[in-house]
């Protein structure tokens, strides 16, 4: 009896001291409400640090929405107001921890979809900076005025590192010396102590189209990168643009130790891919360039290290037997992704740090504009 006694009040201790939550993540939209709206929801739901982002059925009540999620255990979350940007709907949100400490803003997005204009160029002159105000996050803006976050980048891992203190010391940065204004400026870094603690010791410079989840930089690097948007108005037959590049001095492996007689090198790419449209699954660092879902492909071979602004137009080639379907195309089941990084094999934290890419006016021929 004693011990049956002692053993409840040492479980009631434990019990009692254990420590609220103090995390406050969305962790997934709520199943049940997903299918519900399932006529208005397009794909699936891009959840990243402090935003949600929805693809909607144009002509719909955004405001009028009240999305259900999944948090982690213990968390609420509030309802802050709702704003406008275009034709974007922002329901904004704040999650709290259940400890009653911690909390963090969250952008639910809804967004019209609308497939990329076919004559569109990729500038990079529209950049802001991001919540923390120490990096640079690009948007594009459509003819009619409608701005669209379609770049990422793995600035938001560099963050972790403690080296970023303004723009220009991330991977990825603005820079103003474009053929016509600004262009973007990848440069592979050095993380640091943190950095090759967590075994990995370099960030490449890229931007991507896509989304980057910080949630899982540190534990699943090459999961955090997802590739490709659901924005194909027709087939894609080249990759143009211009860019620049100069390798840093000392290659080195994904140990940080330095490979003697290599040389590092750029990436810059865009593959077209399958996708389910009402189940979107996106690629990542590990099958982007290999998946059996891949189309078609389009990369720059041998790219040297031209020290002036060099023009590029290449051919998307077939990859896995497939073939360009038109009745996938009309129902959203294809996604692209434009890729370019300072180090090629970034990835896999290979490279050479202070390698610099300038990349400028990307921009993609689709078939119904070459004869």
């Amino acid at each position: 009896m004693l011990l049956s006694v002692a053993a409840a009040a040492f479980l009631s201790s434990c019990i009692r001291e254990e420590a609220p939550n103090a995390e406050c993540d969305i962790l997934e939209v709520d199943a049940a409400w997903l299918s519900a709206n399932r006529d208005i929801i397009i794909g699936t739901p891009q959840i990243s640090n402090y935003a949600v982002a929805f693809l909607v059925a144009e002509g719909v009540d955004c405001a009028a929405l009240e999305p259900q999620f999944v948090l982690t255990p213990g968390a609420t979350i509030t309802k802050n107001g709702t704003s406008i940007e275009g034709e974007k709907t922002i329901i904004h949100y704040t999650a709290h921890a259940e400890d009653c400490v911690w909390s963090k803003p969250y952008e639910v997005s809804f967004t019209p979809r609308s497939v990329l204009p076919r004559d569109f160029v990729f500038s990079f002159e529209n950049y802001t900076l991001d919540n923390s105000n120490r990096y640079n996050v690009w948007y594009e803006v459509y003819g009619n005025g409608t701005q669209r976050g379609i770049w990422a980048s793995g600035n938001a891992g560099f963050a972790f590192t403690g080296k970023g203190q303004k723009a220009e010391d991330f991977p990825s940065a603005a820079n103003p010396s474009g053929v016509e204004g600004d262009c973007i400026k990848l440069t592979t870094r050095d993380t640091g102590s943190f950095g090759k603690l967590a075994g990995m010791p370099i960030a490449a410079g890229n931007i991507f189209i896509g989304e980057f989840q910080s949630a899982n930089a540190m534990k699943k690097p090459l999961e955090a990168t997802r590739f490709g948007l659901q924005i194909v108005p027709a087939k894609p037959l080249y990759l143009c643009g211009e860019y620049k590049y100069k390798a840093g001095e000392k290659f080195t492996d994904k140990k940080f130790q330095e490979v003697p007689g290599c040389r590092d090198t750029c990436a810059i790419y865009s593959v077209l891919f399958e996708v389910d449209p009402d189940s979107v699954v996106t690629l990542d660092g590990s099958n982007v360039k290999s998946s059996e879902r891949i189309v078609l492909i389009a990369q720059l071979d041998n790219p040297g290290e031209p020290e002036e602004w060099t023009s590029f137009r290449i051919p998307f080639e077939y990859a896995n037997g497939k073939s360009f379907s038109m009745e996938r195309l009309l129902n959203n089941g294809y996604a692209i992704t434009v890729v370019a990084s300072s180090s090629k094999g970034g990835d896999f934290f290979e490279g050479a740090v202070g390698s610099t890419l300038f990349v400028d006016n990307l921009r993609i021929e689709w078939e119904s504009d070459v004869e």
